[in-house]
């Protein structure tokens, strides 16, 4: 080989090396950078700083779609619960000031008569003893009213017949007091005492029920079962009301500012349990409610979320999506939205190559 073949061959090695390392540099190295940068702004806060293209191959391509449907999970998380948070604390100022209103206008200007009709009482002692007597009569009735409110208030804070008699009987009293609707009670297996949490939990996803079915349902008849199994404690409420079109996740009743329900699933999934709520317009609802009693494994039925990996049953999913003759199923909409733009992506499939950040 001469001296002018050697220098070719020179000059093509030296062209390739130069082209892999620009290559290297465009495709790898820059786009890491910038993924890099993106990591840096997202942990001071930027929670939009993926949604920015930083091109490369395609392996840093799907890593950075990945990020970016994570952060949109995280960020409807947070908005969920910032909502929560704030209508909870709005919720215990106003019962607060609830609470002290009744207390005032109630049992205060009441303990007020009463101390003004005794000192009359006190007075017609001995110039009128009749007339004292009917006073202290009419102080002593409203003693006792001053004491059914209270106690009525108390039973609405924390009801007394749910610590000392259990479940069932505080069910009964509650709907006692529905009306005007026809209310039934069922009870099945062999009743006993729950845990203090689970018993609370179980009558106040029935209050709530009971709550919205008597404001906005107009239903006639009110079924309530609760089922005593080995291993839980079923309750079932269903009406036969106007019904309504419940939403996809109860996760979304927070952007449309109604929290009982809400309320209601934090308590049950703090235990394990499910809830289940069935509506149709013009044909009322039934609303489910599970709680274990016994730990156990979590039955083998439930689904994965494929985008950010959270079990989840299949009926309580927000949504589910038919892709190669499978179906898939979603925690909520970001997770749908993420896989339904590219769903290889998340089935550890190779992409194809997007031309549109190829460069």
């Amino acid at each position: 080989m001469n001296h002018a073949s050697l220098f070719e061959v020179c000059c093509v090695g030296g062209a390739l090396f130069l082209a892999s390392n620009v290559w290297f540099f465009v495709r790898v190295l820059r786009p890491i950078q910038k993924l890099s940068l993106q990591a840096t702004q997202l942990s001071q806060g930027e929670l939009d700083s993926f949604d920015r293209q930083c091109g490369g191959i395609p392996e840093i391509r799907v890593l950075r779609r990945a990020m970016s449907g994570m952060v949109g999970h995280v960020r409807r998380a947070q908005d969920q619960s910032r909502a929560y948070a704030e209508q909870l604390a709005n919720g215990q100022e106003n019962e607060r000031k609830r609470i002290a209103r009744e207390l005032h206008d109630d049992a205060v200007q009441s303990t007020i008569a009463i101390t003004q009709g005794i000192d009359m009482a006190k007075g017609w002692v001995s110039s009128d003893p009749d007339r004292a007597v009917q006073m202290l009569q009419l102080v002593r009735e409203q003693g006792v009213a001053i004491v059914t409110s209270l106690r009525n208030l108390i039973g609405d804070l924390r009801p007394p017949a749910l610590e000392e008699l259990g479940l069932i009987p505080a069910l009964k009293m509650q709907l006692a007091m529905i009306q005007p609707a026809e209310v039934k009670l069922t009870t099945s297996g062999e009743p006993r005492r729950l845990e203090e949490a689970q018993e609370l939990t179980l009558f106040r996803a029935a209050q709530e029920a009971l709550r919205n079915i008597t404001r906005h349902s107009q239903a006639r008849y009110i079924h309530v079962d609760v089922d005593y199994q080995p291993q839980g404690v079923s309750l079932q409420i269903q009406d036969d009301g106007c019904g309504f079109r419940p939403p996809l996740s109860l996760g979304e009743l927070a952007f449309q500012h109604h929290y009982g329900l809400l309320g209601i699933q934090e308590r049950v999934t703090g235990l394990d349990g499910r809830l289940k709520i069935d509506s149709q317009i013009g044909k009322g609802t039934t609303l489910n409610v599970y709680l274990p009693t016994i730990a156990h494994n979590q039955p083998d039925n439930r689904v994965r979320d494929p985008v950010c990996s959270a079990f989840i049953e299949s009926h309580q999913a927000y949504g589910s999506v038919l892709y190669q003759d499978e179906m898939y199923y979603f925690c909520c909409p970001v997770c749908q939205g993420a896989f339904q733009k590219d769903p290889d992506l998340y089935l550890n499939k190779q992409p194809q190559p997007d031309a549109s950040t190829a460069q």
